[in-house]
């Protein structure tokens, strides 16, 4: 919903100003669908509403859920046929979080995630984003009566920083209070490192979680894994990182994709230690270890062991570490194995 035009058109036929209110709290805070559904509103407008505009920018073309039915991805159709995709996952008991995405596909093309492999199509617009959201709320309260979602990750398609306004303004829609409102330490933007992407996020959104891709600490593979290294290499993301810390005093999410013979051997944690106390002390960081989710490229996940060693170490080193959970393989919906298929 494109609130901005729906506002300067009802400025236009002069409308009285609070039907964006009555408009805004329907979708937003009480889960309507469509215009018809708004019966607030006098049922001329809903109709002209429903001629001219769309709740929802996004389609449903196919709705997947996981055996487990802790994680349900969505394919959806955009209004210029592109497809991108959406992953509504259970982390915990009754807490549901949305991977958004930003981008249909990704011009970084790190080398082990699908998303990359499809290359960049284009930027979503905010309402794209936000509407993301609006459809799996709309979703819980049709399928999981009761149950709502408490946290984003903006995780699925795409590089954020590299599509900046419109992932910005789509996070002040949804924090805003007269709009969603969800809080700001409930919301987790990541990305591979794009450096001046970290130094406005760190202007602008000061309160919302940080994240940050890294999958190594040497320049020469990281440019191999994660080709935007070339460009904003190690040092420049280490001292951006130096300066978000110093000036939000929150702590930064480290993601770490452990890829099987290449990244996850003790002597790569102990790099990685030595790395993050080279940035800040360890109590700004924690490190989620991602293993390897199939994406048909030449790698492999390491195996169980080998991830409890690694975060083992990290842990003696001081450095607090989770190991991700996977949800969503079975409907090719986990980390990097978005495709818009």
């Amino acid at each position: 919903m494109d609130i901005k035009k729906i506002a300067a058109w009802l400025e236009e036929t002069g409308q009285p100003k609070f039907r964006l209110r009555q408009i805004t709290d329907a979708v937003y805070k009480r889960g309507a669908a469509s215009f018809e559904e708004i019966t607030a509103l006098p049922e001329p407008l809903r109709n002209a509403l429903k001629e001219k505009f769309r709740v929802l920018s996004i389609e449903p073309e196919t709705i997947l859920e996981s055996r487990t039915g802790n994680a349900v991805k969505g394919l959806f159709r955009l209004k210029d046929k592109h497809k991108m995709e959406s992953v509504l996952l259970n982390l915990f008991p009754g807490k549901w979080s949305v991977c958004v995405s930003t981008q249909v596909g990704c011009p970084v093309q790190c080398v082990f995630c699908a998303t990359g492999r499809r290359g960049l199509q284009r930027n979503l617009s905010p309402d794209e984003i936000v509407s993301q959201y609006v459809f799996w709320a709309n979703y819980l309260k049709i399928y999981r009566p009761g149950e709502k979602i408490g946290g984003l990750v903006y995780m699925g398609m795409g590089e954020p920083f590299l599509n900046y306004e419109s992932t910005a303004e789509s996070l002040r829609t949804l924090t805003d209070p007269g709009f969603i409102g969800l809080g700001d330490r409930h919301i987790s933007v990541s990305t591979v490192g794009h450096v001046p992407g970290i130094r406005r996020f760190a202007k602008d959104f000061p309160q919302i979680n940080l994240a940050v891709s890294l999958h190594a600490v040497e320049d020469e593979l990281r440019s191999r894994l994660v080709p935007l290294n070339d460009k904003y290499p190690l040092a420049q993301i280490s001292k951006a990182l130096q300066d978000y810390i110093y000036a939000t005093k929150r702590k930064v999410f480290i993601e770490y994709v452990m890829l099987g013979g290449v990244n996850d051997s003790q002597s790569a944690a102990r790099r990685l230690s030595e790395w993050l106390r080279g940035v800040a002390a360890p109590k700004s960081f924690t490190v989620n270890l991602i293993p390897y989710n199939s994406t048909a490229h030449d790698f492999k996940s390491p195996g169980k062991e080998r991830v409890e060693a690694f975060s083992s170490l990290l842990l003696t080193l001081n450095i607090s570490c989770t190991v991700r959970k996977s949800l969503g393989a079975d409907i090719i919906g986990a980390c990097g194995q978005l495709a818009g298929k």
